[in-house]
Formats: C-alpha cells, structure tokens, sequence
C-alpha cells in the first residue's frame, strides 16, 4: 500500500468572529427594556406558585414517605421544574445591557435597533430586519437577533454594502431607526 500525503490548508479567518470589524459580538446580554419587564414579570408569576407547590409538598408528606407516595413525588418534581424555570429566566436577565432606543430617521451604519431592508441579489426579494437582542428575537415579525449570522453580518454595514449569509448574497438597500420598544 502506497502512503497517502494529505494536506489541509488552515484558514486562521473566522467569517464570524467575535471580534470582526472592531466589535466584540460575544460581550453582552442586550435586551429592549420590554423584554426586561416581560421576563421579570414571568419571574414574578412563578414565584406567586412556589408557595402553593410547597403546600402540596407539605400535604403529600402528611400520607407517608417517599417510595410509595406518588404525590410527593410529583410535586417535589414540579418544584424541581418550577425551580429550573426561575433560574433560566434569571440567568436571561444576568448582565443585562438595555438597548436605548436610538434617535429615529435615516442611519449610515447599521446598528443594534436599527431596521434594515436587503435584497437578496439572486432574486430581488426584500426583507427587513430589526436587530435587537437574543431575547428580543422574532423572526415572524421582522425582528432578529445581532448574534444570528444575519445579524452579524449586517452589524456595521452601510447602505449599498453586499453581504453574503449561508451562500446567498444580499446588498444593503435602507437602514433606518424605528420605535421599537
């Protein structure tokens, strides 16, 4: 058998870099302040039915222990879940940077909470995207996130720039700020 001679050209580029074009994407958990309010609000309403799954802890010890009670099982699973729930929506809010809004009009550069309308060269389809935080993300609605690779590749741009996202090409047609929040 004859040795086989590979070779692997190393590409040190990286497309979507933390640090591409000046900016450091993976510093900051970014959120509109409505996001904030609906998160704490979510926190707030599992919190008011701790107290009645540990009523049903507290019951459920009442009729025996642990292997053949199945409703303390259940309910110390549900407070185990409930638990799970707080912590995940808290850890969303842990470093919080809250997006201000910016003075509405016309943009030179695109931004976290601008809108921007693209066309995607092949088939002049347009699309428009507000960039806002990963929990602020709704793609139905027009809004993504600046950490999608849309996003990361719109971040920075100006009017006229071509971008290309998983092999499709788009140019920049209008960057603009809307109310958002």
């Amino acid at each position: 058998m004859k040795p086989m001679i590979t070779h692997f050209n190393i590409d040190h580029s990286d497309k979507y870099d933390v640090t591409k074009r000046g900016l450091n994407m993976a510093e900051g958990n970014f959120m509109t302040s409505s996001t904030r309010d609906r998160i704490m609000k979510d926190i707030r309403e599992l919190e008011s039915k701790k107290s009645d799954i540990s009523d049903r802890i507290g019951e459920a010890r009442m009729q025996g222990g642990l292997e053949e009670n199945e409703e303390l099982l259940m309910a110390l699973e549900d407070m185990q879940r409930h638990e799970q729930e707080v912590n995940r929506y808290q850890e969303m809010l842990f470093d919080a940077k809250i997006i201000q809004p910016i003075k509405l009009g016309k943009k030179k550069n695109v931004s976290v909470g601008t809108t921007v309308t693209i066309m995607n060269i092949d088939n002049d389809q347009e699309h428009t995207w507000t960039l806002l935080g990963v929990h602020d993300s709704d793609p139905n609605n027009g809004i993504i996130s600046m950490k999608s690779p849309m996003g990361m590749e719109l971040l920075t741009r100006e009017v006229g720039d071509e971008i290309e996202v998983n092999g499709t090409y788009y140019e920049i047609l209008k960057i603009t700020a809307k109310k958002f929040d």
